[in-house]
């Protein structure tokens, strides 16, 4: 992985005035709330301590508020700007700039759900390497569950700076760390997501 990529990419993305969807470069709103959907209707979360991997601005953070979700949030993102940003707009949220895949941080089983929302999609030039070993890192840290979105390669139209995935191909991938792994991919065409059960 590589964190400068990353955090250039990123970066000139936030400001006070951006949308929370743009500054975590996806297509609309509509499609981030979507997908946090995903993660709220088929992971049980109330009571449950939630790290959020990539938080950005704080978006998901605020969709669990808005749905009375009683969580113990914490939002965790590489990009400085993003985490300043979120905690702006969400005085009442946890965020720090923490890189979760660095050695040492966080003990094995911290939080009851890891879930990780569009920090996959950035193609950092060895996405098929990182990708396991990320997962196995998230899975790690979580006692019961961790979730995670991916771009699909069956979308209609796609971006050179994006990374695209088969489900079956990351299924495969997953399946000697993962316990049950279940694969939602029938709620936006260009997206699928990974919920990875202990």
């Amino acid at each position: 992985m590589s964190k400068d990529r990353i955090r250039k990419h990123y970066e000139p993305l936030v400001g006070d005035d951006v949308p929370g969807f743009r500054a975590a470069d996806w297509s609309d709103a509509l499609a981030q709330q979507i997908r946090f959907a995903v993660l709220g209707d088929n992971v049980e979360l109330t009571g449950r301590r939630l790290l959020d991997v990539g938080c950005g601005t704080g978006d998901l953070w605020a969709f669990l508020r808005d749905r009375d979700i009683a969580t113990d949030y914490l939002g965790v993102d590489l990009v400085d700007k993003a985490i300043a940003e979120a905690r702006r707009r969400h005085p009442d949220g946890r965020f720090e700039t923490v890189d979760v895949f660095a050695p040492g941080g966080f003990p094995a089983e911290s939080f009851d759900v890891v879930f990780c929302s569009g920090a996959f999609n950035l193609d950092v030039g060895n996405n098929r390497e990182f990708l396991p070993v990320a997962i196995a890192r998230l899975v790690e840290l979580s006692r019961k569950v961790t979730a995670f979105n991916l771009l699909h390669a069956r979308a209609a139209s796609t971006y050179s700076h994006c990374f695209y995935w088969q489900p079956e191909e990351v299924r495969d991938m997953l399946a000697h760390f993962c316990g049950r792994v279940e694969i939602i991919d029938d709620y936006l065409m260009n997206d699928f997501t990974i919920i990875c059960r202990k």
